[in-house]
This record gives structure tokens, C-alpha cells and sequence, in this order.
């Protein structure tokens, strides 16, 4: 995962390194960084002094468990404010990516940042204290989806709407309610 100079830098005793974070709203991108400035790194400005202000810790799993990372960002930015406020489906279920990145003495980056986490926005909650205030941005992995049911079952008027030649669910009913003997007596007895 991560460049030869990168692995030299990350055995050292005390490494710098930068998250930079990628947000894929309906409405645009936001870019933000962990660091204390802006980098610009694949053509676009990642956007640091506070911006990305907490990352939860990443939990590994042998099974396809989902876990779910919760990410802090600074309302300071009037446009990571208006996202939270604003409507729900211009952030639920858009993509949302991690990268890490080791930095050298300067504050450089060293090669390009690796991608080590990947997931959906689910929600996003918005807090003030004292201190001032802060987004956190709950984000899932693809396998949370695989718990969630389906929001409804399919029936025949369903099927039809997308298939409309498609007949097989209108023998649904008189199955459930009239069971057939598949197999025959003399076969189950064996």
C-alpha cells in the first residue's frame, strides 16, 4: 500500500502524516485535510487549518461486520455548515474517501497520498460547545447495506411495472395459499 519512501519515513521513532478526506456530495466535492495548511495534490486543493478536525479509529474485522467511522469537521466553513443544515439526500449514501499520507521534515508530502478507508455519508449531526462548534459526519462501509432489508417486498403489480410481459407473480397467491405435494409418497418414504 504504501511507497518504499513512505514505509522509510512511517519506521521512523516520530512521523508527520496528513488524512486527507474526500466528500462526494450531489451538489459538489469537498476536499479537507487534517494538516495545518492547504495542499494541493492531484490537481485540487485540500483544504487544512482545522478542517478536518477528528477521525475516529478504524476497526479491522475478519467478518464483513460494517463499522462505522465518524469524521469531525469545523463549522467554521460556512459551506461544510450549509451541507449539514441542508437537505438529507445531498449527502446520504454519496461516497466518501480516506487517504494517508506520511510527511517529511518540511511539511511535504512524500509520493502521493494511498487511499485506506472508503465508504458511504449516512449522517450528519451538528454540535456547539464553548470552543465553538463541529460536524460530525457518520460514514459506513459497503457492508452496512448488506444488513439493511429491503424497504419493501415485491409483489405482482411491482414486477409488472418494470416487466411488463413478466407473469410469474401472478401465480404467487394461489401458491402460498394452495401447497402442493412435490414429491410423491412413495419417494418421501425412502
Amino acid at each position: 500500500m504504501t511507497t518504499p519512501a513512505q514505509q522509510t519515513a512511517l519506521e521512523k521513532p516520530v512521523a508527520a502524516v496528513a488524512y486527507f478526506l474526500e466528500l462526494q456530495f450531489k451538489s459538489g466535492i469537498v476536499r479537507v485535510c487534517s494538516y495545518s495548511q492547504t495542499y494541493n495534490w492531484g490537481g485540487f486543493d485540500w483544504v487544512g487549518l482545522g478542517s478536518l478536525g477528528s477521525i475516529s479509529p478504524i476497526d479491522e474485522s475478519a467478518g464483513v461486520a460494517s463499522s462505522a467511522m465518524t469524521f469531525g469537521l469545523n463549522v467554521a466553513q460556512s459551506s461544510v455548515l450549509a451541507l449539514a443544515v441542508g437537505v438529507v439526500e445531498d449527502y446520504r449514501g454519496q461516497p466518501a474517501k480516506l487517504y494517508f499520507c506520511p510527511l517529511n521534515d518540511q511539511g511535504q508530502l512524500i509520493d502521493a497520498p494511498e487511499i485506506c478507508w472508503r465508504g458511504l455519508m449516512d449522517t450528519m449531526a451538528v454540535s456547539m460547545d464553548g470552543e465553538g462548534g463541529q460536524v460530525a459526519l457518520k460514514c459506513e462501509t459497503s457492508a452496512y447495506g448488506l444488513k439493511r432489508r429491503p424497504s419493501m417486498r415485491l409483489n405482482a403489480a411491482q414486477q409488472k411495472q418494470r416487466y411488463p410481459t413478466d407473469t410469474g407473480f401472478d401465480y404467487l397467491n394461489n401458491l402460498i395459499a394452495n401447497p402442493q405435494l412435490w414429491l410423491s409418497k412413495k419417494f418421501q418414504q425412502i
